[in-house]
């Protein structure tokens, strides 16, 4: 019960796709995209459930989920360098 039904399927944090539940527990959910097939937790307890459903997402929010990506994986690559 921890996300509940509005966090069924939430957006990936890699790629901004459907990520869907795969494993729902007391205080975290597991996810896996069905597009990047990246899996993930995320721990509902702070906060407790979403209020509205997570998905589908605006193209603003895929496109600023896309750019942390991008910043993301630019910062790791230039500190593996190091």
């Amino acid at each position: 019960m921890a996300g509940g039904v509005n966090a069924t399927i939430v957006p990936c944090l890699k790629c901004a796709g459907p990520a869907h539940r795969t494993c729902e527990g007391m205080e975290d959910d597991h996810y896996r995209c069905s597009e990047c097939g990246s899996e993930f937790g995320i721990d509902w307890s702070y906060n407790g459930p979403p209020q509205s459903p997570c998905w589908p997402i605006s193209k603003e929010e895929a496109e600023k989920i896309r750019e942390m990506t991008a910043l993301t994986f630019k910062t790791e690559g230039r500190s593996k360098e190091r």
